[in-house]
């Protein structure tokens, strides 16, 4: 009951912007495991790989400080629907790709060019009040996580009745994705006015410069700096990770299409029942202090991760959550919901489009990670890889300290 009474006290913008982006990012889930496995099989290497997601994260980056400001300039919802349609556009390349080089653009449109995820929180920030922020975020997991259940197992379906984890087995998966893709658009299209200035900044910004604004925008703000070196850190360690952990998985765990299923399910299924009371801790608590109560499980989850070779043991990394891996589920990734809170309220909402921009930028710090990595896969993909990469990851990020606003 107090579920759906929550639902009914929700501004229109949230409700809209909730139900389109759960059902575009039901079709993300469906691919998120096998991405990294698809290109793989159409002829790209681990170094290759590497190389790529540098890239995509060194023009992420560049074009982060424009797109915070035009998101202040323009409003976050013009910019979430030319998000939608990046993503539409990465979709039907991956859908259509014979060779893993037309992988290029969609790499570079579909995850970095424009940032889906901070766009809705910033939707979401604007519409609510400051006593129920953590909530609104436990909450909309919730619902985004009620309809990801069942998206790793029907994917895992998909691949094994068309081949397999191979291009043609995971090829139909993105043909689903794309009609999710289309129909978010649309959907936020007819139904968001566009045109609504709610999230625009007015008065003196839009006379500024781009420098100009965002030398404002670090007037005052003496908790940003200190935060921004630790958010780097951070993010050097999982993006030293990220893109093998399937390959890991798969290679190094022994895991097939129903394990990664089943271990994605598990994941979003604990997410899904710990979301609204870690939400409603963090709106009591406190955001950091809950924060730092759930993230110890992710590195839990990392240790049984490296050092197990069987992989039973996948469900109870589901369970705890792992540093790198895949939709951030578990108990440790329930940690999200303080964390994502704590970094909107640290500045005014003013400021959160160009907050939204350098944030992006502090990805340049982690392009070193994405590229660099021993320059070898399978029978030499060994242990001192993986542990030195995750270990570094998680130790580093629990290190970090942060301002309760």
């Amino acid at each position: 009951m107090r579920f759906f009474d929550f639902w009914k006290r929700l501004d229109s913008r949230v409700k809209v912007t909730l139900a389109a982006i759960g059902v575009q990012n039901w079709g993300q889930q469906l691919t998120v495991q096998y991405n990294q496995l698809y290109a793989i099989d159409l002829g790209a290497t681990a170094v290759q790989l590497g190389f790529l997601n540098s890239i995509t994260a060194a023009i992420g980056a560049g074009v982060s400080i424009p797109v915070g400001w035009a998101t202040e300039k323009y409003s976050a919802k013009r910019m979430l629907l030319l998000g939608l349609l990046f993503a539409l556009v990465s979709s039907i390349i991956f859908s259509t790709a014979g060779a893993w080089w037309w992988l290029i653009p969609a790499f570079l449109v579909g995850s970095q060019l424009i940032r889906i995820g901070p766009l809705t929180d910033i939707i979401f920030f604007s519409s609510t009040e400051p006593g129920q922020r953590a909530s609104l975020m436990g909450f909309s997991r919730v619902v985004w996580g009620g309809l990801n259940i069942f998206a790793p197992i029907f994917a895992a379906f998909l691949v094994a009745t068309f081949g397999g984890i191979n291009a043609r087995g995971i090829r139909p998966l993105y043909f689903v994705q794309v009609g999710l893709t289309l129909f978010a658009l649309s959907f936020l299209w007819k139904f968001l006015e566009v045109g609504d200035s709610s999230n625009r900044v007015e008065g003196s910004f839009k006379k500024a410069g781009l420098m100009k604004s965002y030398r404002d925008f670090f007037e005052g703000e003496k908790w940003l700096k200190r935060f921004m070196i630790l958010r780097i850190i951070m993010q050097f360690g999982t993006n030293l990770a990220m893109p093998f952990v399937p390959l890991w998985m798969v290679s190094y765990n022994g895991a097939n299409e129903y394990f990664l299923g089943v271990m994605g399910t598990v994941s979003v299924i604990t997410a899904l029942i710990l979301q609204i009371p870690a939400g409603r801790l963090s709106d009591r608590l406190g955001r950091k202090k809950t924060y730092f109560i759930l993230r110890p499980f992710c590195y839990l989850g990392t240790f049984l991760l490296v050092f197990t070779r069987n992989p039973g043991y996948l469900i109870i990394v589901g369970i705890l959550g792992a540093i790198a891996m895949a939709g951030a589920g578990g108990v440790g990734g329930v940690g999200f919901t303080p964390f994502i809170t704590m970094f909107w309220e640290m500045v005014p909402q003013e400021k959160r489009g160009r907050w939204f921009g350098v944030e992006g930028l502090m990805g340049v710090a982690t392009i070193p990670a994405r590229g660099f990595r021993r320059d070898t896969l399978g029978e030499g993909f060994g242990d001192d890889c993986y542990v030195g990469t995750c270990s570094f990851g998680g130790f580093v990020g629990f290190t970090n300290s942060f301002h309760d606003p």
